[in-house]
């Protein structure tokens, strides 16, 4: 009898039972995941005192569920549970790590994941996000300006000193004059570049003598030491002496400090162009007071004439 019916009826069996086991896995796959909407932060300093000093770890949950969470290190061992055993509601689920283990203590750097246990579930998985800690500041090297003297007058004439460097990894460049912050470049990948400065801080021109020094900051927020001090002089244009007597109707000379090739004054009611270093001008033959007006471009100085 088992031989006449017993192989159609294994078969059958094995036939209904491999349905049964397709239709279960297709009904898991069709099931939502628990865990869903992943955010998890890449890369982060928590020693850098700015806003990447800290991981966030934010995922929502399909159902309540008890939930364990904990930061899993390099060599694959737990260094910081951040939940143990709450339970939380469906929904959003935010938690934050400070880059320190159990004990308080700073981890090193390197590569860390996100550890989830769901009790209710009895499911535990990585998160496939990989939080990088970094906390090594950028290195600069080799920098260098085109000109220790700028002249911002619009003439296209040093108009802007050109800063070179060199950082041994990708990082935004911040530039100080006499430690006041005055310029940021974007973040570079590249580990040499350069950028102009045109002589300003907060939109206004300076003039004199200025120190220019450079930090660099990753991606992490790591802000590396300021460089050495660069001194650099912004002259756009200068009349001296800015006071002179002289005697009615004698000749006297001012020195104009201007990288432009021509420039107009106005004196006594006269007008013309120099394009040398100085003005040769006569003095009024009437005693008093009197103002000499240079221009060069959007800029103008100017000079106090006493005659006598």
């Amino acid at each position: 009898m088992f031989k006449r019916f017993g192989p159609p009826a294994l078969v059958t069996l094995l036939v209904v039972a491999t349905g049964i086991a397709f239709a279960v896995t297709e009904h898991l796959k069709l099931e939502p995941p628990t865990i869903r909407s992943t955010r998890v932060t890449r890369l982060f300093s928590p020693t850098c005192n700015c806003g990447t000093s800290k991981a966030r770890v934010t995922f929502s949950l399909r159902r309540n569920e008890q939930v364990t969470l904990s930061i899993i290190g390099p060599q694959g061992g737990e260094v910081r549970q951040l939940l143990g055993g709450v339970d939380r509601p469906s929904g959003p689920l935010h938690s934050i790590w400070n880059g320190r283990d159990n004990t308080g203590r700073l981890v090193p750097d390197g590569k860390y994941r996100v550890s989830v246990y769901l009790a209710d579930e009895r499911l535990r998985t990585t998160l496939p996000n990989v939080i990088q800690l970094d906390t090594k500041a950028p290195d600069i090297s080799s920098v260098s300006v085109s000109s220790h003297t700028l002249s911002p007058d619009g003439d296209h004439r040093s108009d802007a000193v050109h800063i070179s460097y060199r950082v041994n990894e990708g990082a935004r460049m911040l530039l100080f004059v006499d430690d006041k912050l005055a310029e940021k470049t974007r973040f570079r990948s590249a580990r040499s570049g350069k950028f102009d400065w045109q002589g300003k801080v907060g939109g206004r021109v300076l003039r004199g003598w200025h120190n220019l020094t450079l930090k660099a900051v990753d991606l992490a927020g790591n802000e590396s030491l300021a460089t050495e001090p660069v001194p650099v002089r912004i002259r756009i244009l200068k009349l001296s002496p800015g006071r002179i007597r002289v005697a009615a109707g004698k000749k006297f000379t001012l020195a104009i400090s201007t990288d432009r090739k021509l420039v107009r004054w106005l004196f006594s009611g006269r007008t013309g162009l120099t394009s040398g270093r100085s003005l040769l001008l006569r003095a009024p033959s009437t005693a008093g007071r009197y103002r000499v007006t240079v221009r060069s471009g959007l800029y103008q100085a100017g000079a106090l004439v006493i005659v006598r």
